[in-house]
């Protein structure tokens, strides 16, 4: 899905559910491994930007990549406002579900490899590329036993 796409999305959703201007760029951060996007501040207190992982964009389905850009569109909006605009707070949460937005760490996205240790057979499952690579080097969790990769999972997220 194209910034530009979004970028239309994100100020059409913000103008009519919170008659708010985007004043801030939506871009790709390659870098983001462990969340799917984020809303950040300046340390003066300014809005900078939203940014959406690439893994975001490469394997979640659209509905997927929409949610996860409403959930940053409403941190946006909550910090225009002076509202808290952090997870887990009640009212953030409320809107969340109200927007049909993801809430956090409830989406899994991406390329996953599957493992299995070696002497129990108890299976697990990373994002860790390097695992794959040089298994040799890892021990699972249960028996601190070699491991095995046995596989690899595409999910698109679930919402």
């Amino acid at each position: 899905m194209a910034e530009d796409f979004l970028t239309i999305y994100a100020k059409d959703f913000l103008q009519a559910n919170f008659n708010l201007k985007l004043t801030v760029p939506i871009q790709t951060n390659n870098r983001l491994r462990s969340t799917l996007g984020r809303f950040v501040v300046t340390r003066s207190g300014k809005p900078l930007r939203i940014e959406l992982s690439a893994r975001l964009l490469n394997y979640g389905t659209d509905d997927v990549i929409l949610g996860v850009l409403r959930h940053e569109l409403l941190h946006y909006a909550f910090f225009v406002q002076g509202k808290n605009y952090q997870d887990g707070d009640p009212v953030f949460e409320e809107e969340l579900k109200r927007y049909r937005a993801p809430s956090t760490r409830t989406l899994k996205v991406g390329k996953y490899y599957q493992y299995r240790c070696i002497q129990c057979k108890q299976t697990g499952e990373t994002n860790v590329k390097r695992i794959v690579e040089k298994p040799h080097e890892y021990r699972s969790n249960c028996c601190h036993s070699p491991i095995e990769i046995i596989g690899e999972q595409i999910y698109r997220g679930f919402i």
